[in-house]
């Protein structure tokens, strides 16, 4: 039990360095880094009234990147062109705003793993970050993605597996959940080496 345990953190300390390594954040990345932690409604309407008035006066500029898929990324993208349509801050609006500059700072960062490791390529990934797909939707792709993300980094911090045995693990991984929804209990079978299992053994 003790074994699992810390196997555990260190899979979970492994997923959060990576998450810390990003340098290219753009403003409703970092404003979901400072947003996550709000502690009422009325904050997060207050957080957001300021930033949509804070724009529309022209007191900040910011950068967002292309093909994000939040509200407030598409409201700030307006605002490029001199007009920003009105939104009203009441019922779930402002959550979910919140819940979408989120998603979309966790799919760039599953995104940049995946990619910086050379295990998949944006084409490949494409049908988990699409923003034409409703909100939920977006959330199942999401928790697909750090199921993946998950097992890439259990396979390396627990049996040493190299960029060889990665890589086509994710193509399969990917594959299935391309065409299926999220099953964490899912057995993924991946063809592995005798050169493999006797490193592993040894080790």
């Amino acid at each position: 039990m003790e074994k699992i345990k810390c196997d555990t953190e260190a899979v979970d300390s492994s997923i959060k360095s990576i998450f810390s390594e990003r340098g290219d954040l753009d403003f409703a990345e970092q404003l979901w880094c400072k947003m996550k932690c709000v502690s009422s409604y009325q904050e997060l309407i207050a957080c957001f009234t300021l930033v949509l008035e804070s724009r529309e006066c022209g007191e900040i500029q910011p950068w967002i990147h292309h093909g994000s898929g939040s509200l407030l990324s598409k409201l700030i993208q307006q605002s490029y062109h001199g007009k920003m349509e009105a939104v009203s801050l009441t019922g779930i609006t402002p959550v979910q705003m919140l819940l979408e500059i989120g998603l979309d700072k966790m799919k760039k960062d599953y995104v940049s793993f995946f990619i910086g490791q050379e295990l998949a390529t944006l084409t490949s990934l494409d049908c988990f970050i699409s923003t034409s797909v409703d909100l939920q939707e977006r959330v199942h792709c999401v928790q697909k993605l750090h199921h993946m993300l998950e097992i890439m980094v259990s396979c390396t911090v627990l049996l040493q597996f190299k960029h060889e045995s990665l890589f086509p693990w994710t193509q399969i991984c990917i594959k299935y959940y391309r065409e299926n929804p999220l099953d964490e209990k899912h057995v993924f079978q991946l063809p592995v080496s005798s050169a493999l299992v006797k490193t592993f053994c040894q080790e």
